[in-house]
């Protein structure tokens, strides 16, 4: 009995993952890579779940450690599930940063270029006024 309850959590981490992996994506939280990672990570554990052959590990567990081994399972998982949306927020804040500094550099030539025309105007205006001088 506690085997079959294992396979049955299983399967809905396996369903939660998926989902979550495709929703977070969709709203932009997670990154494509992290997405598809928790995707078949949740094909994998459905398919352990399901496949007889694959899950006839549960059967040989004691009753108490096999929920004690999910729920350890499920608190790794849930921190390593937290852990990649603030890395794929953080990635897309950097690239943001990134593209900030581009365009800030750009301006800053710009800047520097008519900068350099003012000076060159102002050169040759006192230039043409010390030679009418002359």
């Amino acid at each position: 009995m506690d085997g079959t309850i294992i396979r049955i959590g299983l399967i809905a981490a396996g369903i939660i993952l998926i989902v979550f992996g495709f929703w977070t994506h969709s709203i932009k939280k997670l990154a494509v890579n992290y997405a598809v990672i928790w995707g078949l990570l949740g094909i994998v554990m459905i398919l352990v779940g399901a496949i007889p052959v694959l899950s006839e590990w549960t059967a040989m567990m004691a009753p108490g450690t096999g929920l004690a081994f999910f729920c350890v399972g499920a608190l790794i998982l849930f921190t390593e599930v937290q852990e990649s949306l603030v890395i794929s927020q953080l990635n897309l804040k950097n690239r943001e940063l990134a593209m900030q500094v581009s365009l800030l550099n750009q301006e800053s030539e710009r800047m520097m270029l008519e900068l350099e025309e003012l000076v060159r105007e102002q050169e040759e205006a006192y230039a043409k006024k010390d030679s009418v001088r002359d």
